[in-house]
C-alpha cells in the first residue's frame, strides 16, 4: 500500500472514557456541508494505491454522500457491519449522517476508487466524545476491499489528522472485538493500549500527544 498525502478493516465505537490498567495490545452537484469545523484546516484528499494496485481517494464526507454511504452498507456483510457498530446495522439515517458530517462533532471521511468516484468503499470517523481531549475512531471497509491495507492507511491517516489538524485531541479511543485480528493488527501498529474489556470487546486508547 502506497499513499500520497497525510498519513488505513472495521473499528467500532467506544462506549466511554478510557479507564483501567493500560496494556499494550499484541485496528456532485451541490456539496452541502456544515460550516463548523473541528479541524484547523480541511485535510487535502488522500490518494492511496492498494496491494492490488487499485487507486483510491479519501476525502471529507458531505451531506449528499448519504445514499452512496448506505449503498456501501448494503454491500457489507453482517460480520463487517457488526464489527463496526456492534449491532446488525444496515443503514444510516439522514439524522445520523447529519451528525457525522457536522464538523463540530468531528471528522468523517469517505473513500472511493479513483476510477469510480461515486462508489463509497470505506467510511472513517474521528468524532468527539464526552471526555475532553478524547476522540473516537471508527472505520468500515467494504468486504471486497478488505485485506488490501486500506484499513491500515485510513487508521494512520485519522491519527495523523488528530496530530496535525486539531488543537484539542490528546487521545483516540477505539472499540473492537478480541477476535478481530485485522483491527487488532492495525491498533498494534498504532501502539494502542487496552483500557477495558467487556466480554469479547476491547476498549483501546491511542496516544496522540507525546
Amino acid at each position: 500500500m502506497t499513499k500520497k498525502g497525510i498519513g488505513s478493516d472495521a473499528a467500532g465505537q467506544n462506549r466511554g472514557s478510557p479507564a483501567g490498567s493500560p496494556e499494550l495490545i499484541r485496528e456532485p452537484a451541490t456539496r452541502s456541508q456544515l460550516p463548523a469545523s473541528s479541524l484547523l484546516l480541511p485535510p487535502s484528499p488522500l490518494e492511496t494505491t492498494t496491494r492490488a494496485n487499485q487507486v483510491t481517494l479519501t476525502r471529507i464526507a458531505f451531506l449528499d454522500d448519504l445514499d452512496e454511504a448506505n449503498a456501501m452498507h448494503s454491500r457489507c456483510s453482517l460480520e463487517s457491519r457488526f464489527a463496526r457498530y456492534h449491532a446488525a446495522r444496515r443503514a444510516l439515517t439522514p439524522r445520523e449522517w447529519w451528525h457525522l458530517c457536522d464538523r463540530a462533532n468531528g471528522t468523517t471521511l469517505i473513500t472511493v476508487p479513483l476510477d469510480e468516484p461515486s462508489r463509497v468503499i470505506a467510511i472513517t470517523h474521528l468524532l468527539r466524545t464526552q471526555v475532553l481531549h478524547v476522540r473516537e475512531l471508527g472505520i468500515l471497509v467494504e468486504d471486497s476491499w478488505q485485506g488490501q491495507g486500506l484499513g491500515t492507511v485510513l487508521a494512520h491517516y485519522a491519527v495523523d489528522l488528530a496530530r496535525t489538524h486539531t488543537l484539542d485531541c490528546h487521545e483516540i479511543t477505539a472499540m473492537t472485538g478480541s477476535g478481530n485480528q485485522r483491527m487488532l493488527s492495525i491498533l498494534r501498529g498504532l501502539r494502542a493500549r487496552v483500557t477495558g474489556r467487556d466480554g469479547p470487546t476491547l476498549d483501546t486508547v491511542i496516544q496522540v500527544e507525546a
